[in-house]
């Protein structure tokens, strides 16, 4: 398997799926609730998709498709040796309300969820963060690397906060509270796959959250792990990471501490 080379396919059709995004950002939105009134799907998503798994059952038919918005493969991800995990937009409260905080997310992972290719494209600023495993990660083709902030008192750090944060005690309201008093200080973006990439690139020294899903997550931290970080579940191991529930990523020399905060 030639990774590289699917490194850059996978950026083209990201690039190809801003531009179906572009033309209704900034505009007034067409919205469909999900699961619930903060879980939406806009016509945005539904060009990038419509963009994404054309071009990928085309070059790729022997691969299973995982996508948030609903889209599958000719070969069941259940069968499938490798499978395509894809968020078409990646922070859509943010697109929106017209905020240009989002992206296209695509992984290309194992039947273990080990995620071998990562591309996530915003398609507003034209940043393209990539990896594919072993080659290291890029923004726009060059190489990105995590920061070297050794203490948590000089970090910046991101998180986010679950759909279900109404209804579900464990909404990370605690875990905000004691890293913002632990860290130098702390930022929400509104999409995972990005707040992970800007661990990779160097921009945040660390990011944590629950509740997400293999789209919203593989291909940034393969990102993350090819720029010299580190990854891990709350409990520093990996069993409730590649799925999603539990994704802490950091440039490496912080990551114990801010699992002691998490788990304190």
């Amino acid at each position: 398997m030639d990774l590289l080379s699917i490194r850059a396919a996978v950026e083209a059709v990201a690039v190809r799926a801003g531009d179906a995004i572009m033309p209704y950002f900034n505009q007034p939105h067409q919205e469909v609730i999900k699961s619930n009134i903060f879980d939406v799907v806009t016509e945005g998503d539904k060009a990038a998709e419509a963009v994404i798994i054309p071009a990928l059952l085309e070059a790729y038919p022997q691969y299973g498709i995982v996508s948030e918005e609903g889209g599958v493969g000719q070969v069941s991800a259940d069968e499938a040796e490798y499978c395509w995990y894809i968020d078409p937009i990646d922070g859509t409260t943010n697109f929106a309300t017209n905020l240009p905080m989002f992206a296209v997310s695509i992984a290309l992972a194992d039947r273990d969820l080990n995620p071998l290719v990562g591309v996530v494209y915003n398609p507003v600023y034209g940043e393209m963060f990539s990896a594919a495993k072993g080659c290291g990660a890029t923004l726009n083709g060059k190489p990105i690397h995590v920061t070297t902030t050794s203490a948590l008192n000089r970090a910046v750090l991101s998180t986010g906060f679950s759909y279900q944060r109404h209804t579900n005690e464990d909404n990370n309201l605690r875990a905000w509270e004691a890293m913002l008093m632990s860290a130098r200080d702390m930022r929400r973006f509104g999409s995972a796959a990005l707040d992970l990439c800007f661990v990779a690139a160097g921009r945040l020294d660390g990011y944590w959250e629950r509740y997400l899903h293999s789209w919203d997550c593989l291909a940034a931290l393969l990102c993350v792990t090819e720029a010299g970080g580190r990854i891990s579940d709350y409990s520093g191991g990996s069993a409730k990471l590649l799925t999603g529930e539990e994704v802490v990523g950091t440039n490496g020399l912080l990551h114990d501490e801010v699992l002691r905060v998490l788990n304190g």
